[in-house]
């Protein structure tokens, strides 16, 4: 199912949107820090509540310290200064169980079984298997979240989010999730959004990096000792690490939903589907068993409540007029005649259809000139140009079967143009003439896809 729908990922775009990507990171930031301050706020029993708070309120508070001076070489230590100063605190207080490390064996190896052997294809797996591919969905919209955040983040100017990339890291996912069930053991593979906050914290998000982090995980998985040693770091110290990690990645998320412009219905579906999210323990005490745990899970109650909302904005919306044609300069008079037609039909003023004519051209114009080997004796690309009424505006959608030939993107010439640096190229006069009439523009590219949309004002 993995599969499928990350083939299928640019038919999805309209449901696994921006908003709802960053409604999930900030649902999973939210769901979490419930089950973390339990853990750091209950003490053992016998225990003085205070002494058992305090390595806890010493490394949130120089974590937070750190993380309000503005000084980046500080910052790649927050997490290690956090951890270091609990422990400091906690040693003399007793909270660190230094005995479990020393009785801990330096190197230890797992019982190698495999549990898939007692696999029944029985009525209990036949109704487990339907709850299974809900919660699996949920996960891979996690995912689909999880890597467009980590990859605008990887990058120190703004970039669109490049989704042939993503694609990549949804086929590993699926790829992980595959040999976890056949080797009998939990996903270990999924793509963690809290990767971001790290990549705040360091500067650094280079894959080499990954590939050594990958590494020695595989390495420190047989060494118990320091296992051990993390093991025993007390809850409250745990804990507020994690306060520091999840708050920021709850700016992520936010970040992620409101980067473009904030109009009615992006605000009723994060602001509704946030507070369902939150109000989802209330929800799950209505049913019994797997429905109970899933109706309360805030992932799933808030998710896929924008999912729903989105899902309906968009079967509610105008029906658009699409247009099929080459992707070619013998194609333009006729995307000039439908765009002139729309105005036409919605009665918009001269300088309005002027402006939204222009724009159509331009973003032509420049997926032509983008177009790897455009001679004349190229291979012409089909193109699908559609066009919806919105709210005193219209949407111009443009999508390209591409093949991976059209090698630029519009949206990052657009924010390059932003930048200190002259650009003098005349391919560019496009963008900015884009830049110009148009009130928002994306450029999103998939494996043999291109889609490009424009807002224009009426």
């Amino acid at each position: 199912m993995q599969s499928v729908l990350t083939l299928r990922l640019a038919s999805l775009r309209r449901i696994f949107t921006q908003t709802v990507s960053g409604i999930v990171i900030m649902l999973v930031a939210v769901s979490a820090m419930t089950f973390i301050i339990s853990r750091a706020v209950t003490p053992p029993e016998g225990e003085s509540t205070m002494l058992f708070l305090a390595p806890g309120i010493a490394a949130l508070g120089a974590g937070v310290l750190i993380s309000l001076q503005d000084r980046p070489l500080w910052r790649m230590w927050i997490l290690t200064v956090t951890v270091a100063v609990g422990l400091v605190v906690a040693a003399p207080l007793g909270s660190y169980d230094a005995d479990a490390v020393a009785a801990a064996p330096w190197v230890s190896l797992p019982d190698f079984q495999w549990p898939a052997s007692a696999l029944v294809f029985n009525a209990d797996f036949w109704a487990l298997l339907p709850v299974f591919v809900f919660v699996n969905l949920t996960a891979f919209m996690k995912a689909v979240g999880d890597l467009s955040v980590i990859y605008r983040a990887s990058y120190r100017n703004q970039a669109a989010v490049d989704f042939r990339a993503v694609q990549g890291g949804l086929n590993v996912y699926g790829l992980g999730t595959l040999v976890s069930g056949l080797a009998g053991t939990l996903p270990v593979a999924a793509p963690w959004s809290a990767t971001v906050v790290y990549m705040g914290f360091t500067g650094v998000a280079a894959r080499s990096v990954g590939i050594y982090l990958g590494s020695m995980t595989i390495a420190i998985a047989f060494c118990s000792k320091l296992l051990a040693v993390l093991v025993a770091i007390p809850s409250p110290v745990v804990s507020a690490a994690y306060m520091i990690i999840f708050g920021m990645l709850f700016i992520e998320g936010a970040k992620t939903v409101f980067t473009a412009q904030v109009d009615q219905r992006k605000a009723t579906i994060t602001g509704v589907s946030v507070v369902l999210g939150l109000s989802a323990a209330s929800f799950g005490s209505f049913f019994e068993g797997v429905a109970g745990h899933l109706a309360g899970n805030t992932i799933v109650v808030g998710g896929m409540a924008a999912i729903v909302m989105t899902m309906w904005t968009e079967a509610s919306s105008f029906r658009a007029r699409k247009l099929r044609i080459d992707l070619s300069h013998d194609s333009l008079p006729a995307v000039d005649d439908f765009l002139s037609l729309f105005a036409d039909a919605h009665s918009w003023t001269e300088e309005g259809a002027n402006r939204l004519r222009l724009v159509g051209e331009e973003v032509m114009l420049s997926l032509i000139d983008e177009e790897a080997g455009s001679g004349p004796d190229a291979q012409k690309r089909q193109l699908v140009a559609s066009i919806r009424p919105e709210s005193g505006s219209a949407e111009l959608e443009i999508v390209v079967a591409s093949d991976d030939a059209i090698e630029g993107n519009i949206e990052n010439h657009m924010a390059y143009l932003g930048q200190e640096q002259e650009l003098e190229d005349e391919e560019l006069l496009s963008v900015r003439i884009l830049r110009h009439y148009a009130s928002s523009i994306h450029h999103r590219k998939y494996y043999g896809i291109d889609i490009v949309s424009c807002r224009v004002d009426k």
